[in-house]
């Protein structure tokens, strides 16, 4: 199930056509996207930093088997395609057109390929099992890849959103208590395996969103457009994010998760989306 909750910006311009180009940024004084990897990123803090409000245990099992489960496969699937990639987050908008690596014969003359004896073989696009192994594989590893750089130490930087996204958020939730009310019922309503997010959409409103399994507000071809743009914050809904601590009780996840989310980088990251939309 995806749940929206679109702003008052979002609603007197929801006429606009909102597609952007999916990238996220490291630096506040930088306009380069940081983009996704192909591979995990080391954590910037050790996995008992987070502690009490996500185990360590728990946190090294997901980041160790769940989030390196979709690198692993991610990898496979493109090494069987012939695909390098180093951008992940480059896949995501128009996956299902994304077309197989040309062979070395493909740009041969025709004439050459005729006296060979070969054949001329058009572009083709990627088979359905490896789009649908980019969509869950490559979105999961994005996601996680969110998921992480949004957390840090509780006491380690500030404890609300900051300068020019907290006058965004006042502006579209009404206030910074209004938006954690919104997104945290957008949360819990969203019963399925899936994910909460923050999206900065292309005509500039900030919207609260779910996605379910792996998908995330950046792949155009699966999100509606009203859905659609660069997440600044990210929320792992699925059991194994909190399961081994808080068992069914996601309410008392998500109070916790918000001590540990990393304003600092959510306003770096809306700093660069905002430029670059």
């Amino acid at each position: 199930m995806q749940y929206l909750r679109i702003s008052r910006r979002g609603f007197l311009s929801s006429a606009a056509a909102a597609l952007v180009g999916p990238l996220w940024a490291d630096s506040e004084v930088s306009d380069a996207p940081l983009g996704v990897p192909m591979r995990q990123e080391p954590l910037n803090f050790p996995f008992e930093a987070l502690e009490p409000f996500m185990k360590a245990s728990m946190l090294r099992q997901h980041f160790e088997e769940h989030h390196a489960r979709y690198v692993s496969d991610l990898r496979n699937t493109l090494d069987a395609e012939g695909m390098t990639v180093g951008n992940v987050v480059s896949l995501m908008p128009g996956m299902d057109q994304v077309v197989q690596p040309q062979r070395s014969d493909s740009r041969m003359p025709l004439g050459q390929l005729v006296s060979q004896g070969r054949s001329f073989q058009p572009p083709q696009t990627l088979s359905q099992s490896s789009v649908q192994m980019i969509r869950s594989a490559g979105g999961g590893h994005i996601n996680h890849t969110a998921f992480w750089r949004f957390l840090c130490p509780a006491g380690a930087g500030p404890t609300g959103p900051q300068s020019a996204v907290a006058r965004a958020i006042q502006e579209d939730f009404g206030s910074v208590k209004s938006f954690r009310h919104v997104f945290k019922e957008a949360a819990m309503q969203h019963t399925e395996p899936g994910w909460a997010w923050l999206v900065h959409r292309q005509d500039g409103c900030l919207v609260v969103t779910t996605t379910s399994n792996e998908d995330n507000p950046m792949m155009k071809s699966h999100i509606p457009w009203h859905e659609s743009g660069r997440p600044i914050l990210a929320l792992d809904l699925w059991e194994h994010s909190y399961y081994e601590q808080y068992q069914d009780d996601r309410e008392q996840y998500i109070d916790a998760w918000w001590k540990v989310v990393n304003w600092d980088f959510v306003s770096r990251a809306y700093t660069i989306v905002r430029g670059k939309a």
